[in-house]
């Protein structure tokens, strides 16, 4: 546990240095909102969560690659990688909390939303989703570019894919939950989506994260 919260305390004060990142996992969702709002688009929430979602996934893919030369040498220091996934993930899942709590706030004071409760699981459940794909796809794509290209290219085809296959992709749950132009959802069935695509996108996150950071002794 002490070793899992010293890395958590180091991944903390290595986002912290980022501030203008922080900034941004804030600004970017909440200027999308914005601007829909300001057009009168029905969808403004939803594109708000969507951009929620990248930008909570994007916070964990950078700081997975950030860490992928310091992550075998706490290995090797004695860390075991249950103790680095542990403080990893609780530092990126508190942050998600805070950028979706500040996103509920500013929906709250712009929209009037009637459905506070599926926005509350919307983002909830979707930046949990959103940590474990960001994690996934920098393991499965170790270069920030191509990552980074990968990600977008997985929250841009969301709201626009047919709706057999739109009901596949992880966020899903999010842009469900989150829009206001259709009939409310039965919660269960997004929740176990969520759910099921959190636990798929984690396991194949650290078969491949823990195959890099092994140390043959």
């Amino acid at each position: 546990m002490l070793r899992a919260l010293t890395v958590a305390e180091m991944q903390a004060r290595d986002l912290a240095r980022r501030w203008v990142t922080l900034g941004l996992l804030f600004g970017l969702p909440a200027t999308w909102y914005l601007a829909e709002r300001a057009s009168g688009a029905p969808w403004a929430i939803g594109a708000g969560a969507l951009a929620m979602g990248w930008t909570s996934g994007a916070a964990a893919l950078f700081a997975v690659l950030g860490s992928r030369r310091v992550d075998p040498r706490l290995v090797q220091a004695g860390y075991r990688p249950l103790d680095i996934l542990a403080g990893r993930i609780a530092v990126l899942l508190g942050l998600a909390l805070l950028t979706a709590t500040a996103f509920v706030l500013l929906i709250l004071v712009g929209s009037h939303p009637d459905r506070i409760g599926d926005l509350l699981l919307g983002l909830g459940f979707g930046g949990l989703v959103a940590v474990t794909l960001g994690w996934a796809v920098a393991a499965l794509v170790p270069h920030e570019l191509e990552a980074t290209l990968v990600l977008i290219g997985l929250a841009g085809i969301a709201p626009t894919a047919p709706g057999a296959v739109g009901r596949y992709l992880p966020f899903y749950p999010l842009l469900r939950f989150t829009d206001v132009t259709l009939p409310p959802p039965a919660a269960l069935p997004l929740v176990l989506h969520a759910l099921a695509y959190t636990a798929a996108l984690l396991t194949v996150a650290l078969l491949l994260w823990r195959r890099h950071v092994r140390v043959i002794r």
